[in-house]
């Protein structure tokens, strides 16, 4: 543009403003913005008898934050309203509305475009249609548009609709609505309200499809309510043609600073053709909570319960949670007073083997322990501690009764010419009993016990040069050695409840050879800093045996126990392994081996393997991988193997499309006898179903 353009422009625009500035007081009256209006063009010209500017070609007006461009405007100043015309784009704090023709008050940004586009930057929001209505500073309507938060030409999806109309911080609701993947028509649906909020919103979350060989067709429901900014909860109904109805409830909650939870409950029956007929019953529940009570009480609660095992074989997601052949549930208060800590418990188990009777299960109703914290005593080298437990066993059917378990103790340290630390400790138990008629009324026995260990350390620094990075290594072996005694004691009178019930004998030796590898990491900001690399330990015992009769008794066992070997590298901050092993000197083979391995980069990208054997009992082999290296496909592969039997127990892949507006997941899980492939969606603003059956465990 030339200059005398720009000049003449200039001319035009002191003209405009104080034309506008005259017209303020009337328009002040209608309560719109006060702010001044600008007004610039390439052409312009005003007419004083309608107090209207028409102006052509590169047009921009402005009123406070919001401003008009177009190839031709026609403005009233007394009205503020303004008949736009091609390339119409009007820009304001929510966003941006353009079409081919737009008539809108530029006090109060309401107007209607034609052949239109919007787009609601904080909720990245996009709209268009033949006809954009804007309503206000909060509400839009469309007519024969669509609206999705996909950026793009042609967007990823979209939902499209007759009308629809649509409230900041409210919902996008509409009639007879057509559901898009790009431009294809995939779904109909006859009303749908969605959130166009930044914070929680209610609303019902994309459905999961799936297929398992033994439920059958599944297709999973669920609904998200908020209750409060401090708590929410989530309905799911899932149904499986082969089995039944499926219904859950999940609520989460947080009360004050640090009071939090979740409850989790599910119930499934059978429908009338099921091939399932004994699911009537079926449920399972769980509750996790934390937190601070009045008084600096400590409340915790793990509760779990399931009707029966085969729940958890149904709907388990890890193999902590399919396997397990029982459900415990904890409630705990405790408190702390100084070096003094208590903690009462009602600990509730069920037993989920098939023939299990748990009218006979012990349960501890309650357990309640009181210790004194180990403390030394003024300046003495001497330490005292005092642990006790008062546990109440109850069950319906057998004997039942109430352990006191006591144990003060007194130890040492000692460290002479600073090369070497002796630690004594010698403890007096005492337990007392109260049974029920089907045991033996009052009972009490008592054990002393003495133990001592001897530890030095010697090591050595390896400087390895430069001035960053890794710069120097310690190298440290620690051998030690510790003796136990406890003498054998008749305990035979006594009621049988637990392990603790019966204190075994002990005349033995303990060896042990540590060596420990600590790396020094040196930063150009001179802030050291320091990682364990490598920690090995080897230890055995020896068997000193007590008495003739403890030779006798022990007559097919060898004095020298295992070898046991524990192995743990960390060569970078990411990557960590460890191996657990005990190894039979005399007869030459291992009897248990644990190796595990794994790095965490990200939750996209993590590496995770081990492999468990015990002589006699079980091997087998579990890996999980996840990569980013296909982004925006993310990729998670879960396997585990049985040795013994040599099939496999578990294959899982999940697969997930990440786009910038939605995502689709994919799960195949081959299961023993069950193989299952699953399907959901996740769009911008709107959640996906979670696991199928409302699992209880976590992943």
């Amino acid at each position: 543009m030339d200059t005398k353009r720009w000049i003449r422009r200039a001319v035009v625009m002191v003209v405009v403003l104080l034309t506008v500035l005259s017209a303020w007081a009337s328009a002040a009256t209608l309560g719109e913005s006060k702010e001044p209006v600008s007004l610039q063009a390439d052409n312009l010209d005003y007419d004083k008898a309608t107090s209207t500017y028409t102006a052509e070609g590169q047009v921009d007006l402005q009123q406070g934050t919001t401003q008009l461009f177009a190839d031709k405007v026609r403005y009233n100043t007394v009205t503020g309203d303004a008949d736009a015309e091609g390339h119409v784009d009007l820009r304001d704090v929510d966003g941006q509305l353009q079409g081919e023709q737009m008539q809108v008050n530029i006090r109060t940004a309401v107007g209607v475009a034609q052949q239109a586009r919007g787009f609601i930057s904080a909720y990245n929001f996009h709209l268009a249609g033949e006809e954009i209505s804007k309503l206000g500073e909060q509400k839009y309507r469309i007519r024969n548009g669509y609206f999705t938060t996909c950026d793009g030409d042609v967007p990823a999806w979209k939902f499209g609709a007759r009308e629809l109309n649509v409230t900041l911080g409210g919902y996008a609701k509409a009639k007879h609505v057509t559901f898009y993947l790009h431009d294809i028509p995939v779904m109909y649906v006859p009303y749908l309200a969605y959130p166009v909020k930044v914070e929680r919103e209610s609303g019902f979350l994309m459905p999961g499809f799936g297929y398992s060989s033994q439920r059958g067709t599944q297709l999973s429901l669920a609904y998200y309510q908020v209750l409060g900014r401090n708590m929410d909860a989530t309905l799911f109904v899932d149904y499986f043609s082969d089995m039944g109805i499926g219904t859950g409830l999940q609520y989460r909650y947080i009360f004050g600073d640090d009071n939090e939870g979740i409850a989790d409950l599910y119930y499934i029956s059978s429908h009338g053709d099921s091939s399932y007929p004994d699911l009537d019953d079926r449920f399972a529940y769980r509750w996790e909570h934390l937190g601070t009570l009045p008084g600096d009480f400590r409340f915790s609660a793990d509760v779990e319960y399931v009707s029966d095992r085969e729940y958890f074989e149904d709907f388990g997601t890890v193999a902590e949670e399919y396997d397990k052949d029982e459900v415990e549930s904890t409630v705990a208060l405790s408190r702390q007073w100084g070096n003094w800590n208590m903690t009462a418990e009602l600990l509730y188990t069920k037993d989920l083997e098939l023939d299990a009777n748990n009218d006979t299960t012990l349960q501890r109703l309650p357990e309640i322990q009181l210790n004194y914290n180990r403390t030394r005593i003024g300046k003495t080298p001497l330490y005292v501690k005092f642990d006790s437990t008062s546990t109440y066993f109850w069950r319906r059917e057998g004997l039942k009764g109430e352990r006191v378990d006591m144990r003060p103790s007194l130890s040492a340290i000692f460290q002479p010419g600073m090369i070497a630390e002796i630690e004594p400790e010698v403890g007096y138990r005492e337990r007392l009993y109260w049974t029920s008629k089907e045991g033996p009324g009052f009972e009490h026995a008592e054990n002393m016990d003495f133990s001592t260990r001897f530890s030095t350390r010697f090591s050595r620094i390896f400087n390895l040069g430069g001035t960053t990075g890794l710069t120097k290594i310690k190298h440290s072996v620690e051998p030690e050695a510790t003796y136990y005694y406890t003498p054998n004691n008749k305990q035979s009178d006594l009621p049988y409840f637990d392990s603790a019930d019966r204190v075994d004998n002990a005349n033995e030796v303990e060896y042990a050879l540590v060596n420990r590898f600590v790396g020094r990491y040196d930063s150009e900001n001179g802030r050291p800093s320091y990682r364990e690399l490598a920690y090995f330990r080897l230890s055995q015992t020896y068997d000193i045996w007590l008495s003739r009769r403890d030779r006798e008794e022990k007559e097919d066992e060898d004095r020298f126990s295992d070898i046991r070997g524990e192995l743990i590298l960390r060569p970078t901050r990411l990557w960590v392994f460890d191996v657990d092993s005990y190894y039979d000197p005399h007869r030459n083979e291992l009897t248990k081996f644990t190796a595990e391995a794994g790095a965490h980069y990200s939750d996209d990208h993590h590496y995770s393997a081990s492999y468990r054997y015990k002589e006699d009992d079980s091997e087998y082999l579990a890996t999980t991988i996840g990569v980013d290296w296909l982004n925006p496909v993310f990729v998670t592969y879960e396997y585990r193997h049985d040795l013994v039997e040599d099939h496999r127990l578990e294959n899982v892949i999940d697969l997930e499309y990440r786009a910038q507006c939605w995502s689709v997941f994919l799960r195949y899980r081959d299961r023993m006898e069950d193989h299952e492939v699953m399907l959901t969606f996740a769009l911008g603003g709107i959640g996906s179903v979670g696991h199928v059956g409302a699992s209880l465990g976590t992943e």
